[in-house]
């Protein structure tokens, strides 16, 4: 049977009294769609007499939205929540690595994660793409079937996306006032509200331009969403561009990983040279001695190149000197890195106590430093710990001005 058909039967059924519910169930229940009997009951009825609102204030009736669609605008709120998160997260992570807080710095704090960077860029790389098809498949949809009308939770969840951006847009005004009249407006401040004013601000008028679009059938010209998606995308290639550029290319952060390796090898292995020599009184002679003993085995997987696979450098420099009745041993640890650690964005947080932590500070090339271990002490007094070092993973920096 054509749905040409199917509107007859149904504007006869309903005619004779049945409700449109209890022919919707029987329509299903021989196997239409919910889609089909909803367009048949919808003839039938415009077919009875029932009076239709026109075309420009049509808010209700038509086909309802497929589950399918559902789905995919639901999808879509899914991967606009990702976009706006990792473009916010990338530009954040930009004015931390331009414009530094003085704060953080004079403590030794890091301030920029290139594990954040890189993770926005990835999020927005295959997430952005995404949405954008999911948005043009939606409103598709309703461009090709005029008679199509939302669900309810389509147009709660649409409505939520704008209570959220508007109460944004709020805060972030109410924020930037107050800081103004406080008279501490930095740069670095000023950017971050703008970013979120222009992440919350563009999202705020493309769905309060959707709305009109979709729900209320309002003609607007479809330039308009496509300026708002170009300049969208320019604010994410600017963010991926910046973000390269901070966080460094792929073949960058590879090396920076493979010498963030190296150090935290070196300092295990001055930390293992160090409890060897206060242990047995004595500096190893060689890398491979810590090895031979099973209380230092497990040093023995800090002491090849992560790269290379050859075993760092090491060499006796004092065997022991006497300092007011402190024997003590020096021996310096050699390797070659491949970036200079100035132009590093650390991808974790290193805390030393009492002196700066020399194995995280080099050039690019053979950097070789020295350390001191305590051999015997015959002050009396108890020895001091040897310097150990100790790391702590990052924790990607909120969204926070």
């Amino acid at each position: 049977m054509e749905q040409s058909s199917l509107n007859t039967y149904a504007a006869e059924r309903l005619k004779t009294g049945v409700s449109p519910d209890a022919l919707k169930q029987n329509l299903l229940s021989v196997g239409w769609s919910e889609e089909e009997a909803g367009a048949a009951i919808v003839a039938g009825l415009v077919a009875s007499g029932v009076p239709t609102p026109g075309k420009g204030a049509r808010s209700g009736g038509g086909k309802l939205s497929s589950t399918v669609e559902v789905v995919l605008n639901f999808f879509s709120f899914i991967t606009l929540c990702i976009v706006a998160t990792s473009l916010g997260v990338l530009y954040y992570q930009v004015i931390n690595h331009y414009f530094p807080d003085p704060l953080i710095v004079s403590y030794g704090g890091i301030d920029v994660s290139s594990e954040a960077i890189h993770y926005a860029i990835a999020a927005l790389l295959i997430t952005f793409p995404i949405y954008v098809a999911a948005i043009r498949l939606w409103f598709k949809r309703f461009r090709e079937d005029e008679e199509k009308v939302e669900t309810r939770l389509t147009k709660w969840l649409t409505y939520l996306v704008l209570l959220v951006t508007a109460v944004t847009i709020l805060g972030d005004l109410i924020v930037a006032v107050f800081y103004f009249l406080q008279g501490e407006v930095t740069a670095r401040f000023f950017l971050k509200a703008l970013t979120i004013l222009a992440i919350a601000g563009t999202t705020f008028g493309f769905y309060f331009l959707e709305r009109k679009k979709i729900q209320y059938r309002k003609d607007i010209p479809r330039n308009i969403f496509q300026s708002i998606g170009w300049a969208t995308l320019c604010m994410v290639i600017l963010a991926i561009a910046l973000g390269f550029a901070v966080g460094g290319s792929p073949d960058t952060a590879r090396k920076q990983g493979l010498d963030t390796q190296r150090t935290n090898d070196l300092r295990e292995i001055a930390n293992c040279v160090a409890n060897f020599g206060a242990s047995q009184n004595r500096l190893p002679e060689t890398i491979g001695e810590l090895s031979e003993s099973g209380r230092y085995a497990y040093c023995s997987g800090r002491t090849l190149d992560p790269e290379t696979g050859v075993q760092y450098e090491y060499r006796v420099v004092s065997s022991g000197m006497v300092t007011a009745g402190v024997l003590e041993g020096e021996f310096e640890l050699c390797a070659t890195f491949t970036t200079d650690s100035g132009e590093m964005i650390s991808t974790e947080k290193t805390y030393v106590n009492m002196e700066k932590d020399k194995w995280a500070t080099h050039e690019s090339g053979r950097e070789c430093d020295t350390e001191s271990a305590i051999l015997e002490n015959n002050t009396g007094k108890p020895a001091p710990y040897p310097v150990m070092y100790e790391t702590s993973a990052p924790v990607p920096p909120p969204m926070a001005i």
